[in-house]
C-alpha cells in the first residue's frame, strides 16, 4: 500500500520544552489514489516511443548508406540531383531505416529516406519539389551512388546514430484529450524530447501543425518525422525552429508528403 507522510497537530507539554509528536504514516486519500489512476489512464493513452538522431559526437562507421546530417549520397539510377530556380538544393540529411532499433509508425515499407533544402528561402506550404525535396525508397538495394554538381553548402556534414526514446508526450497544443485534473501540472508530468526525432510527438513552437493553409491538405498528412535545428550542423529553421514532415494519409496520397515548419 502507498503511504504517504502527514504531520499531525503538535503537542507542547510546555513552552519551549522541545517535545513534538512524531510523524505518523497515513494511507493515500482517496483522491490522491483517483489523481494517480487518471494520470496513469492519459499515460498510456498517448505514450509514444521515438528515435533521436545523435549528430556526430561518435566514431562514423564510414559506411556511405549511413544515417548522416548534411550529406546525400543515393538515388535510385537515372533519378537528377534536385534543383530549384536552377540552383541546386542543398541536401539536408539521408536516413537508413533498416539500422534503426525499430521502425517507426508510417515508415513500414520505407527503408531510406533522402531530404534536400533550396539554399535561398525556406519553403512555406511547398509541394515536394519546390523549394525541399523529400526521396523515400522502398528498397535500399535499388539505389546507387548519386551525381551532380559541387554542392557549397553552409551546412555541416556529420553521421547521425539512432538512440531510442521509450516515452515521449504531445506538447500542450497537441494534448486535446488531457483530462482536467492534471492541466495544472501537465509540463511537469509529460516531457516532449526535442531534436532531430522520428516518430514520437512533434515539437510544437507555435501551435498545432498546419500542413497547409487553413489546415486543408488534400492529402491529410500525419506526422512522421522532425528536424530540428542544430547548431553544430550549421542549420536553422528561421529562428531556432524545427521542421516536420508527414506523410500523405488517404488512398491516393500515401506516398505523398508534406513539410511545415515553426520557428520563435
Amino acid at each position: 500500500m502507498n503511504l504517504f507522510l502527514d504531520k499531525i497537530n503538535i503537542k507542547h507539554n510546555h513552552i519551549g520544552s522541545g517535545n513534538f509528536a512524531p510523524l505518523v504514516a497515513r494511507p493515500l486519500s482517496v483522491l490522491q489514489k483517483n489523481m494517480k489512476e487518471i494520470e496513469k489512464q492519459f499515460r498510456d493513452k498517448v505514450k509514444r516511443s521515438a528515435i533521436r538522431m545523435q549528430i556526430g559526437g561518435f566514431r562514423p562507421s564510414q559506411s556511405p548508406k549511413a544515417s548522416c546530417f548534411g550529406k546525400v549520397n543515393f538515388c535510385i539510377p537515372g533519378e537528377p540531383w534536385p534543383k530549384v530556380n536552377g540552383k541546386s538544393m542543398w541536401p539536408l540529411c539521408q536516413l537508413n531505416i533498416t539500422e534503426f532499433p525499430f521502425r517507426p509508425p508510417r515508415l513500414d515499407d520505407i527503408e531510406f529516406i533522402t531530404v534536400f533544402i533550396g539554399p535561398e528561402q525556406l519553403p512555406n506550404h511547398k509541394e515536394n519539389g519546390e523549394g525541399w525535396c523529400l526521396r523515400a525508397y522502398r528498397n535500399i538495394k535499388d539505389l546507387v551512388p548519386i551525381s551532380g554538381d559541387k554542392i557549397d553548402s553552409p551546412i555541416k556534414s556529420f553521421e547521425m546514430k539512432p538512440e531510442v526514446l521509450e516515452e515521449d508526450y504531445p506538447c500542450w497544443d497537441d494534448a486535446d484529450s488531457c483530462p482536467e485534473e492534471l492541466e495544472n501540472d501537465y509540463f511537469d508530468l509529460f516531457a516532449n524530447h526535442s531534436g532531430f526525432k522520428i516518430g514520437g510527438w512533434p515539437t510544437l513552437i507555435q501551435s498545432e501543425i498546419f500542413w497547409a493553409p487553413l489546415n486543408k491538405h488534400p492529402f491529410n498528412p500525419d506526422y512522421v518525422f522532425q528536424i530540428d535545428s542544430t547548431e553544430k550542423g550549421n542549420w536553422s529553421w528561421g529562428d531556432g525552429g524545427v521542421g516536420y514532415f508527414g506523410r500523405g494519409t488517404t488512398s491516393e496520397g500515401k506516398d505523398s508528403w508534406a513539410l511545415s515548419w515553426q520557428c520563435y
